[in-house]
């Protein structure tokens, strides 16, 4: 007959999160990731329910998280905590750079990153590139020191929630979890900036040949070696390029578009996708009504109606019309 000595109950864990029930993300993002986590992940979903019952125990000790894998400590019924790694599929060169120029498409989400915000929007711009900032299947392995076989077990899937947290407090940390961390992603998004701001002021505009040395006023003299350098292109005017266009068609330039006609009535302003922080004296309901006001004085101005400065406008027009 054998004998099996009885469970020891486990050990007060080393957790920084206080049990109890409260639900795990209170932000967007740490939602998001919970969201992810049980619908996209693709893990076993017979353990998340007691991964979440063991996160909330205050067993999981401190989080860490870097370049393509997630780090906690987990005590269980041991007297030595479990060591759990949690995996992460890092981006390749190219999907950081589609992901650096999705960001930088979108202006306003930019400047918030720059700021050091992070809108939800930024989640759909990547999502349009065919880039995924949350995990998909197959993109989160976790492993635990423990001698539970299942994937992931207990104590791997109560880090996996309690993640949650961590991006409630910085969710910049799902860039670092891909491989480039905060500094190295503003950097990123800096250096697109800048270029663009060359690009906008002639400076980084594509170059033309020429020659460097008699024919171009060089020091090397006549008889040297044709070189090539690169002067700034000036561009074309709008006439210019249209007459290009008319003379390589067949029946000549097309019409001129017309101008499109302004809706039937003003737009309503879009949701905010934070609130303003709490102490600037600036609420969200006073920024959705400023914004339906400047949207009803732009309808009124396209339509030729009565507003304020178009009055002005056009008695301006009149005077100097009559002069």
């Amino acid at each position: 007959m054998s004998w099996w000595p009885p469970p020891s109950k486990r050990l007060p864990g080393p957790g920084p999160r206080r049990a109890g029930r409260r639900p795990f993300g209170a932000t967007w993002w740490g939602k998001a990731w919970v969201d992810a986590l049980e619908q996209r992940a693709e893990l076993d979903r017979n353990r998340l329910p007691r991964g979440r019952t063991y996160a909330r125990t205050g067993a999981v000790g401190e989080i860490g998280v870097r370049a393509g894998a997630i780090m906690a400590s987990v005590q269980g019924s041991r007297a030595k905590p479990y060591k759990v790694t949690v995996k992460v599929r890092t981006y390749s060169d190219q999907e950081w750079d589609i992901t650096l120029a999705a960001l930088a498409s979108r202006v306003g989400h930019m400047a918030a990153l720059l700021d050091g915000e992070m809108p939800p929007g930024v989640a759909d711009d990547l999502a349009t590139a065919n880039i995924d900032l949350l995990p998909v299947a197959g993109e989160l392995q976790p492993r635990c020191s423990c001698p539970d076989w299942a994937n992931p077990c207990k104590h791997a899937a109560a880090v996996c929630y309690l993640v949650a947290d961590t991006l409630d407090a910085d969710p910049f940390l799902l860039f670092l979890m891909r491989g480039r961390g905060r500094d190295t992603l503003l950097a990123g998004l800096r250096a697109r900036r800048a270029a663009a701001s060359a690009v906008a002021n002639g400076d980084g505009r594509p170059g033309t040949r020429g020659r460097r040395g008699a024919d171009a006023g060089g020091a090397d003299g006549p008889g040297t070696e044709e070189a090539t350098v690169w002067a700034p292109d000036t561009g074309v005017t709008a006439r210019e390029a249209w007459a290009r266009w008319a003379a390589v068609t067949a029946q000549g330039a097309p019409p001129v578009p017309a101008i499109p006609l302004p809706p039937p009535k003003p737009g309503r302003p879009t949701v905010l996708a934070v609130d303003p922080p709490p102490g600037s004296g600036v609420t969200s309901a006073s920024l959705l009504q400023l914004a339906a006001d400047a949207a009803q004085r732009a309808w009124e101005l396209a339509h030729g109606e009565s507003a304020a400065g178009f009055e002005i406008y056009s008695s301006s027009a009149r005077t100097v019309k009559e002069s």
